[in-house]
């Protein structure tokens, strides 16, 4: 009985978030979901479950959901693709945007900001040409308790050192009466935090030059990988706009991206 409560669950997750657990991950949804199930006074996990699969999906569902969503990240994440970014991939942008001076940038499931704050830090620091540029940078996730940290940009100091070095955080970071680390609210400002689905079909426009999906596609069945791509690829820019995944993650013999290698890092285009 409880592994058929739980199958039906992990069929439930998947189909709203993409992510593919089976019940080898049994102990993680145990651990995850304890505090959810205690506050809302539910006398076990499983009893926690059953209520969940037997009701519309709601506040609590998605409570659930979020709890066993991966949100690890740091600043400057991947070091060889910040400094792909630097080095080639936005110095080719600029020269295929140089007319329009528009650069627009999407990093999905940003989780809790880092990615997105060092990408507006790295443009900053790098693209001094860009100051007078319509830049966007938006960032989105599922999680809108993750969004709500990303807004606010505080992080403690372990979040704040792990890719960060003191000059940086000298130049972009103030320290609150908590004594966390918070975002200048210039890069803050820079940067448009929305919450999205990546299952769920997303605008056609503005269409974008470079778009981070890195560390997701991990989690997803393929099938589900390409469904999510092929909505990926409905918001490039068809005119050079990139699509960069995790260093571990691929698009092999797909019909609808180009494979670019920048360095050590694999970029995809539109066909």
């Amino acid at each position: 009985m409880t592994e058929e409560v739980f199958g039906r669950f992990y069929r439930l997750l998947e189909q709203k978030t993409g992510i593919n657990l089976d019940s080898t991950k049994n102990y993680l949804i145990e651990s995850r979901l304890a505090e959810i199930c205690k506050s809302n006074d539910h006398p076990s996990v499983t009893e926690f479950i059953k209520t969940l699969i037997c009701t519309p999906v709601g506040n609590l569902h998605w409570q659930a959901f979020e709890a066993l969503t991966t949100n690890e990240t740091m600043f400057f994440r991947d070091r060889q693709f910040f400094d792909a970014m630097i080095q080639t991939i936005i110095p080719g942008i600029i020269q295929k945007r140089k007319s329009e001076r528009a650069l627009r940038i999407s990093c999905a499931a940003v989780s809790t900001g880092q990615e997105a704050y060092s990408v507006a830090i790295a443009l900053k620091e790098n693209f001094p040409e860009l100051a007078h540029w319509n830049i966007y940078i938006q960032a989105t996730d599922i999680s809108e308790a993750a969004l709500l940290r990303a807004r606010n940009g505080v992080y403690t100091r372990t979040e704040t050192e792990r890719g960060l070095d003191g000059y940086l955080i000298n130049k972009y970071m103030s320290v609150n009466s908590a004594g966390k680390y918070q975002i200048s609210p210039a890069i803050r400002d820079s940067i448009t935090f929305l919450p999205g689905n990546l299952l769920e079909p997303s605008p056609t426009f503005p269409k974008f030059d470079l778009i981070l999906l890195r560390n997701v596609l991990i989690y997803f069945r393929q099938a589900t990988k390409d469904k999510v791509l092929e909505r990926i690829h409905r918001q490039l820019n068809p005119l050079g706009g990139m699509l960069v995944l995790g260093a571990t993650e691929s698009i092999l013999g797909s019909p609808i991206f180009n494979i670019e290698q920048h360095g050590r890092i694999s970029c995809y285009t539109s066909v």
